[in-house]
């Protein structure tokens, strides 16, 4: 099984990595391989076409043209899908879903395509499982996961950062300023961290699991 995945962010593709790794071990009598493509953030979807659109390296400007690229030399392959992860942030969840899904048709792309969307951004991934935060943070301030609603729409990598940075989200807020080197520094260590110890069967994530169930139910077939 080959997958290529498409996504927004180097801290999405740290994860992803390790749900990889995860998989091959969970199933060793399946050849699984994998290829990331991560962009500059999510951008927004392409409302002409043109050169300027893309130049920011967003994935959703960029999304067509890529699928189009992958379907060429992909097509060929047996058991080969394209994976897209994007985050909703404050999308409606299936109307994004239906867009993304269209978009696939209105391409022609002939190369198992599935869309993947984190709700409401990839932290709730990783929040989506207490036990590994705790292994990796182990002065981690669980008090705050109380009043977290799992995959709500709310900004999840300020509540783990409440959770896991020393002085919590506005610790690190005002270190970064107006920079947002330091905030995606975090989100990759983050990422790193909890990935190593996240299960994959044992995660309150709904997304999550729509996630990993995508990949599975393809490596086993």
């Amino acid at each position: 099984m080959y997958f290529q995945f498409l996504i927004e962010d180097m801290s999405t593709e740290i994860l992803i990595g390790h749900v990889i790794e995860k998989l091959k071990n969970k199933y060793p009598d399946k050849e699984i391989q994998a290829d990331c493509k991560s962009f500059k953030g999510i951008g927004h979807l392409p409302k002409s076409g043109d050169l300027m659109e893309r130049k920011g390296g967003n994935l959703l400007n960029n999304l067509p043209m890529y699928l189009r690229a992958f379907d060429r030399t992909l097509v060929y392959l047996d058991n080969a899908s394209i994976v897209v992860v994007v985050d909703n942030d404050k999308r409606d969840n299936k109307q994004f879903q239906k867009i993304l899904d269209n978009m696939a048709v209105d391409l022609g792309i002939k190369t198992d395509c599935v869309f993947c969307i984190a709700v409401k951004e990839m932290e709730a991934w990783l929040l989506g499982d207490e036990k590994a935060i705790e292994q990796a943070y182990p002065d981690a301030k669980k008090k705050y996961l109380k009043s977290y609603n799992q995959d709500g729409i709310c900004d999840t990598w300020q509540v783990l950062a409440d959770i896991v940075y020393p002085g919590g989200f506005l610790k690190l807020q005002n270190k970064s300023k107006s920079s947002y080197s330091e905030i995606g520094k975090s989100k990759c260590e983050w990422a790193d961290k909890i990935g190593k110890e996240i299960l994959l069967d044992n995660n309150k994530s709904p997304s999550f699991n729509n996630f990993v169930n995508a990949l599975t139910s393809r490596i086993k077939k």
